[in-house]
């Protein structure tokens, strides 16, 4: 009830504020029932309670950095939002476990697979945790770029601005253990896949490490495969 709430709230701020310049795109590409991993970019304040807002699934879980649970407001709010902690740049046995317990049950894990906000608003290298998960859990990754929240609240910054944003959904895939030659598949080239395919979403001048999208597509061709009836 009162994740409803706030999700609710989410979407009734953002739209009054930025009416005329927010939008969500894609919403037609995001599976309505079953296990599913959303991988979103993470450049602005925004990104954690946008993306579960503007997800149509009542069943998101997200993971959050294990800072934000050390105070008790911010550890209310959070765990209200369906957010846990993860010890980031770890093995974080504990999130893990919660991770494929919430996708066996046919949940939604939403994770933000560089681990940390970028504040240089372009892409950086991603945590191996991403691709771990999307491998071993094998349900499908939803790519979602989100453009503009960066400079809706700019760090340090307590009051948004009115500037465009976006919201943009992309098709879902599946990361398999092994290439069709058989070749195994690693985490890390599993993690890249997920960022490539957040890249293609962004601008540009967005995509930072992952620019150059056909060099990208070449390395991992045959580490992404797209979902069937998806």
């Amino acid at each position: 009830m009162i994740y409803a709430f706030l999700r609710g709230f989410m979407r009734f701020m953002t739209r009054g504020f930025l009416i005329g310049l927010f939008k969500v795109e894609g919403l037609e590409n995001v599976p309505r029932r079953g296990p599913l991993i959303v991988c979103a970019n993470h450049f602005g304040t925004l990104d954690p309670p946008m993306v579960p807002a503007f997800l149509p699934r009542p069943d998101s879980w997200s993971m959050a950095k294990s800072e934000y649970f050390r105070k008790p407001l911010t550890r209310w709010i959070f765990r209200r939002y369906q957010a846990f902690p993860v010890v980031r740049h770890t093995a974080d046995r504990t999130a893990l476990r919660l991770s494929f317990d919430l996708l066996q049950e046919g949940h939604v894990l939403v994770i933000y697979p560089e681990g940390t906000r970028v504040d240089a608003g372009e892409l950086s290298e991603p945590e191996p945790g991403a691709g771990f998960i999307a491998q071993k859990a094998a349900c499908p990754v939803l790519p979602v770029a989100l453009t503009g929240t960066r400079e809706c609240l700019p760090k340090g910054k307590l009051w948004p601005r009115r500037v465009p944003v976006t919201v943009r959904f992309g098709k879902p895939f599946a990361v398999p253990l092994r290439r069709r030659d058989g070749k195994r598949i690693s985490h890390r080239d599993a993690s890249d896949a997920i960022m490539l395919a957040i890249a293609e979403l962004l601008p540009p001048e967005n995509r930072g490490r992952y620019s150059d999208v056909e060099s990208w597509r070449r390395k991992l061709e045959g580490v992404a495969s797209p979902v069937l009836g998806a």
